[in-house]
């Protein structure tokens, strides 16, 4: 090899770890930030569990990345009336976990209105989303429970799957309703549902990713088999998260199990 020959390989070779420096580089930028923005998130989210009024949130949260698009919160609106929501943002990773910020900070603001409901609630969050042009949308489970009445008013935004009530028996029943995804229709409506808590029953929400780990076919199937297995646990968590049969860190989507509970 000639002398400029080797001069010209020694350059290469200068740059190539050069380059290689500057990647190792940003990615520990990019972890820095991953994690920045993880603990931002944790630190959003409810006391886990969380005692209101007679009643306790659970909840269980997998994110498939760093950064999760779900998200679960719970607060008191009066001294008889809870808020609760599970949201399901698309995608993964930061930008959907940055909407699941920006939806906890919509729904406490205009929760402090009067004469909201659940479905107002939904529509206001939904044109924010739109308006916006954020090119996110997200399912949304989203209840206000009168805790004295044992009344539940919710509305449903697209999410899968249903929510489940279980009575102390072990009974279950599907919550029943539908709505828009929000965030992808301008104008769109939402609707407000009742149904009676039962006492000392539980509400159980997951988020659409509990269902890649359900066995079976098709989406109906896989929603039976989820029915099925909050029928013989009742709803609790550690009980389902028993039941799932997946390798630690393989996890398909990001998964959220919250469960509401009559104390």
């Amino acid at each position: 090899m000639s002398k400029s020959q080797q001069e010209a390989a020694l350059t290469y070779q200068q740059k190539l770890e050069q380059e290689n420096a500057d990647l190792k580089t940003a990615l520990a930028m990019l972890r820095q930030d991953q994690q920045a923005g993880y603990h931002v998130q944790q630190s959003l989210l409810p006391a886990n569990p969380t005692f209101l009024d007679g009643y306790r949130l659970d909840y269980w949260l997998q994110p498939s990345l760093y950064l999760s698009g779900d998200f679960v919160d719970c607060w008191p609106i009066s001294d008889h009336q809870l808020l609760f929501y599970l949201a399901d943002v698309s995608g993964h990773g930061a930008s959907s976990a940055f909407v699941t910020i920006l939806i906890k900070y919509l729904l406490g603001k205009y929760s402090e209105e009067e004469g909201f409901s659940p479905a107002s609630l939904c529509a206001r969050v939904n044109e924010e989303l739109v308006t916006g042009e954020l090119d996110k949308h997200l399912t949304l489970v989203l209840g206000c429970l009168d805790t004295r009445k044992q009344v539940l008013t919710y509305a449903l935004g697209a999410h899968l799957p249903a929510p489940l009530l279980v009575d102390q028996q072990g009974q279950v029943q599907e919550l029943s309703g539908s709505g828009m995804p929000i965030g992808l229709f301008p104008g769109a409506q939402y609707q407000d549902y009742t149904c009676s808590f039962p006492d000392r029953g539980r509400l159980c929400v997951a988020s659409d990713g509990i269902l890649e780990l359900m066995p079976g076919q098709g989406l109906e199937e896989r929603q039976q088999q989820w029915q099925k297995s909050v029928a013989e646990t009742r709803g609790d968590i550690q009980g389902l998260l028993q039941s799932l049969s997946v390798e630690q860190g393989d996890w398909p989507d990001d998964i959220t199990l919250m469960t509401l509970t009559g104390c």
